[in-house]
């Protein structure tokens, strides 16, 4: 590669490293210990934006930290607690028939932390994790993954030539669970 001239692509983006507290109700139970030995033992999820079109456009991903799949996601061009209420629902439906407890981590979001969603995690006995204030690093795998997502959107995909930019998103997350190289 240094012969030819060719050099990787490299982010050179880096969090900074402060610590901040813990949620006045939701510990950080995950506690940065990313590895699950099942599962839909332990999910994380997190919101990102996207402007299509001269418009923002939220995503919320869940994903599994299993096996790093996304087990569910939402766009939306409104960003209310229905963004991430639509797919926890839909996950923990599909977890009932298992006899796994969910831990379920987040950041401290006013979605994560909206009556709504706590009372539809404790309805179905979910443990929830909340990552301390202004600590991106307690929720890593997310953000990184984030980070990629978009990376490969811009790059692969070129979402911003279409005009069904959920037809786009649903054709990434295909590919970062099936396709891409681990």
């Amino acid at each position: 590669m240094k012969r030819l001239g060719i050099s990787g692509y490299v982010r050179k983006q880096k969090c900074p490293e402060t610590e901040g507290s813990e949620h006045n109700r939701y510990a950080n139970i995950l506690n940065r210990k990313f590895y699950a030995d099942k599962p839909m033992q332990k999910i994380v999820t997190d919101v990102t934006y996207i402007k299509h079109k001269g418009k923002w456009h939220y995503l919320a991903c869940y994903l599994d930290l299993f096996n790093n799949e996304i087990l569910d996601y939402e766009l939306s061009d409104t960003f209310d607690n229905f963004l991430v209420m639509k797919p926890a629902k839909r996950i923990l439906e599909k977890a009932k028939s298992t006899e796994t407890q969910i831990l379920l981590h987040s950041d401290q979001g006013v979605q994560y932390s909206s009556a709504g969603y706590c009372n539809l995690l404790k309805s179905y006995n979910v443990i929830q994790s909340m990552s301390r204030a202004g600590t991106p690093r307690d929720n890593a795998v997310i953000e990184s993954f984030f980070g990629r997502f978009k990376d490969v959107l811009l790059a692969h995909f070129q979402y911003w030539k279409c005009d069904n930019l959920q037809e786009v998103i649903d054709e990434a997350v295909y590919y970062f669970n099936y396709i891409k190289p681990v």
